[in-house]
């Protein structure tokens, strides 16, 4: 079950490519106001987590994923999310596989 997922679940720690920080994973599929594309993972830095407002959110896509150093918790409910994640971002409008 676990290894049919496409996306780390909430809760897992990772560090990217060229980058020695931990990051809590906190979200998924999150529009960056910034580059103006979805990008697959949101984080904080670990063990910090949300300390305020002001803080900014790290984010990041599968490929720059260096180390999974912890695996969040998945059940049934989690991977239907990640199912429907999954479509929603390689489906187009008509059902048809983007390339």
């Amino acid at each position: 079950m676990i290894f049919e997922k496409k996306y780390l679940p909430i809760g897992s720690v990772v560090s990217l490519i060229n980058d020695s920080r931990r990051l809590l994973i906190i979200g998924r599929q999150l529009y960056s106001e910034t580059n103006h594309v979805i990008r697959d993972f949101v984080a904080l830095e670990y063990p910090n987590g949300f300390i305020s407002s002001a803080e900014k959110f790290i984010l990041f896509d599968r490929k720059e994923i260096e180390v999974v150093y912890h695996y969040g918790y998945v059940d049934e409910r989690e991977m239907e999310l990640d199912k429907l994640l999954y479509e929603a971002e390689y489906k187009g409008e008509e059902g048809e596989e983007k390339q």
